[in-house]
This record gives C-alpha cells, structure tokens and sequence, in this order.
C-alpha cells in the first residue's frame, strides 16, 4: 500500500508563508503606485490584518522592503541563471545574448520589482549594511560574472586590459573582483561591468517609457544592440583590448 505524499510544512506554516507573500505582493503594488509611500498600516489594511498581527511578519516597513529588495535581485538572478544553464550548449557570443534577453524579458515582466532595485530609491529606507540585500545583489552579480567568463581560460581572463596608455588596476575594481569572483583580474571585471551597463542601459530606458517608438520592435533592437555588445567582448576575449 503505497504511502500519502507529504505536505510541505504544516497547515499553520502554509498559511503564514501565503501571507507573508500576500503582504509582499501588496506592499511593491503600493511602492509601485505611490513613489515609493508605502506603509505597514496600508499593507495592512489591504491584506486584511491588524497593523499590529503585521508585525509578527515583518517587523518593520524597514524589514519589508529588504525582504522586497532581496527577493527581486534573486529573482532576476534566477532567470538569469535558468537561461544560462539551458542554453549552456551554445556557442559563448550566442549564449550570452540569450541570456541578455533573459534579463530584458524578466525586467519588462517585473517592472515594479526591476524598478525597486534599480530606480529611484525608497523615500526613507536605507538597506542594512552587509545585511540580505547586499548578499543578493553580489549573487546577481556574481551570477553575471559567471555568464560571462565562465569558460574563459586563465590566460585569457589575464590577457584583458584597460584601453589607453594607464593599465593600473583600479583598486574598487580590485575590491570588488574579491568579492564577486576571487581571483578574477581587475581589468576583466571592468569589462565585466561595461558588458552590464550595456545589458542593462537599453533595458532601463525602456522600463521607464523613453523609447515608446519601438513598440513591438524592442525586442528585435535589444537582439541587435546584444549581439554587438557579444562580437565586442568576442573580440577582446581574443585580442586582450
């Protein structure tokens, strides 16, 4: 006699978990369509909670919007690792745009979780240092560093220079390549950065409505604008600038 599957956590964790989600969901709504005035007693009062039971999931309107913050940097890590991973048999240039249209296609899908880590601050809130927020920030990070250099041999990670006659390292770039991938040279984690802000430009402009005249043809320029963006970091893989 076959055994009853088992339910994932009680009747009581279930149901605090679907409210804790029910209190996110509301909350980036409210963030969303107020500039950022959201507050514990309005969450609230939309979920149908006294501000006070609120309390007993998160603590305050500080604790909520981390937990908003990180979940959305984890996210979009998350779909950049899926595409990553299912297209892990491409050739690197075309994997790389694939995943760049990842990261478009979840922005576009999410725009109020994009825009909370990546617009215009949250009137009041500053993240806790070292705290969730910046460990899922570095995951993206780090996720994207992978994307990119994953397969690239030592020498050729070695090989990367900065343009110009100035090659010294860049000591925040030193800091920040212990951090994301130890090891990485400096210089290639410059290009690193350069390969996102171009991923990353496009995407923002057109969240925030500054090329409606695209229309249904974003998509196809995005493609175009990658695929530039894959031949240039092709091209240093191979020359080293």
């Amino acid at each position: 006699m076959s055994e009853a599957p088992a339910r994932r956590g009680s009747l009581r964790e279930r149901k605090r978990a679907a409210t804790i989600e029910e209190i996110k969901s509301v909350a980036i709504d409210q963030l969303a369509a107020d500039s950022g005035q959201m507050t514990l007693r309005g969450v609230a009062r939309e979920v149908g909670l006294t501000v006070q039971s609120l309390y007993n999931y998160f603590p305050s309107r500080e604790d909520l919007i981390t937990a908003l913050v990180a979940d959305a940097h984890n996210a979009l890590a998350d779909a950049v690792q899926t595409a990553a991973r299912e297209q892990r048999e491409l050739p690197a240039s075309e994997r790389l745009v694939r995943v760049a249209l990842a990261y478009r296609r979840w922005a576009v899908e999410h725009r109020a979780r994009f825009l909370l880590i990546y617009g215009t601050p949250v009137p009041g809130y500053r993240a806790p240092e070292e705290g969730p927020t910046t460990e899922a920030a570095r995951r993206l990070g780090a996720t994207l560093v992978e994307v990119v250099f994953g397969d690239w041999s030592a020498a050729e990670l070695g090989g990367v220079r900065r343009p110009g006659e100035d090659d010294r390292p860049i000591p925040a770039l030193v800091t920040a390549a212990e951090l994301l991938s130890p090891g990485m040279p400096p210089a290639a984690l410059g290009l690193g950065l350069d390969l996102w802000g171009r991923i990353h430009g496009p995407v923002m402009l057109e969240i925030l409505g500054h090329l409606p005249w695209l229309g249904q043809d974003a998509e196809a320029n995005y493609r175009d604008a990658m695929i530039r963006a894959a031949a240039d970091i092709r091209r240093v893989r191979e020359h080293g600038v």
